[in-house]
């Protein structure tokens, strides 16, 4: 069946297309606001009128910034300490059997878990490090081109 077919069969020409199904006018869109949202003529005044209002406070804010000290202002950022590890030995070694046991019992207190994790860190920052650098190594092999 064809395109022009079915546009002659009786339903099709009882069917007006150029009326909107939902009884409404389609050449007034959006209660007048015009088509793809681009708005309305009746609300360009009040457009018109902000955008002046915000001009006018830029210039002002430019001039009053011309006659107001040159130098640039930048604000002061606090100054970061780094924060001594608080846990000791005893605590770490009672963090790291409390977690070890803590999924095997019924009720998991999860929020626990997270308080011990900064107990049980691998990385703290005060903490010596296991292994020892020396600076003994063998260089004489070493070559540069």
């Amino acid at each position: 069946m064809t395109r022009t077919s079915r546009a002659s069969f009786p339903r099709a020409i009882i069917r007006d297309r150029s009326e909107s199904k939902s009884g409404l006018d389609k050449s007034i869109r959006k209660n007048g606001g015009g088509q793809h949202n681009w708005g309305s003529i009746k609300d360009e005044a009040g457009f018109e009128a902000t955008w002046r209002e915000d001009e006018q406070d830029e210039l002002e804010e430019a001039a009053a910034e011309q006659q107001g000290d040159n130098s640039v202002k930048v604000p002061k950022k606090p100054v970061l300490e780094e924060r001594a590890n608080s846990f000791t030995e005893e605590e770490r070694e009672s963090a790291r059997k409390f977690r070890k046991n803590a999924l095997k019992g019924q009720d998991i207190d999860l929020s626990a878990i997270a308080r011990t994790s900064s107990a049980v860190s691998t990385s703290p920052p005060n903490r010596s490090s296991p292994v020892t650098i020396t600076g003994s190594a063998e260089t004489s092999s070493i070559t540069s081109e």
